[in-house]
């Protein structure tokens, strides 16, 4: 059996797994070995992305959320949110799980049962990535435990790409008494590094200021209410 047909058996198994706990779109990418697995509840959705390599041996599996308000508001100045995978609002940054992790699981994948490898990866998925889903099952809960409680500046630990984008956006998503004062801060902060380097970071902060007018003109409100998910 080939490589590709032996990661497809392996997707195609866990896959099933995965249905039994809600996640119902697959994206196979055979080229890339990668497998998504999203999980919509309400506003969020879940998205596990499992990554084979060296024929089936498991490289990672990540957990992500991404927040449909936010893509929304933020699909208005990155029209391609696929790029640089900006549709991910939130990374498992604490505990995705390490290499030790992984070179445990591998150690079943020359078992004669196939199903004894899935069930170790799934058990992996079960207590490192299912706990982080649960962690924030609304938009109003990162808004509370990661930006009111983490400190300002491991917020790029957490949220990746455009992250000053997608904070601000949740602080004012959210009514945050924090965005006045986080909006001026990295106003002034952006238009040092401008200074610095205009043919770096002037595009960047140009799409910021565009960002916050767009968010205090109040637009933002008919985009999140619409039935268009990004």
């Amino acid at each position: 059996m080939s490589i590709l047909k032996k990661q497809k058996k392996t997707f195609d198994l866990l896959q099933v797994e995965l249905e039994q706990f809600g996640f119902n779109e697959f994206n196979y990418r055979p080229h890339n070995y990668l497998l998504d697995a999203k999980k919509n509840i309400g506003e969020l959705t879940y998205l596990l992305r499992v990554h084979l390599a060296k024929g089936i041996s498991l490289s990672y599996v990540r957990g992500y959320i991404m927040v449909n308000p936010v893509n929304k508001i933020l699909n208005q100045f990155i029209p391609d949110l696929s790029d640089n995978n900006e549709f991910i609002t939130l990374k498992n940054h604490k505990n995705g799980g390490t290499q030790d992790d992984f070179e445990k699981i591998n150690r079943h994948v020359k078992n004669v049962d196939i199903g004894v490898y899935i069930t170790a990866i799934m058990e992996h998925i079960k207590k490192i990535d299912f706990p982080f889903f649960a962690q924030y099952p609304t938009l109003e809960t990162i808004n509370q435990e990661i930006i009111n409680k983490v400190p300002e500046n491991d917020y790029f630990e957490w949220f990746p790409g455009a992250a000053l984008n997608k904070i601000i956006i949740i602080m004012k998503i959210c009514n945050n008494p924090k965005y006045e004062a986080y909006k001026l801060k990295n106003i002034k902060i952006g238009l040092q590094f401008v200074e610095q380097n205009p043919q770096m970071w002037e595009e960047k902060y140009k799409r910021y200021l565009s960002l916050i007018d767009y968010l205090d003109s109040g637009k933002y409100l008919k985009i999140i209410e619409s039935d268009n998910i990004v």
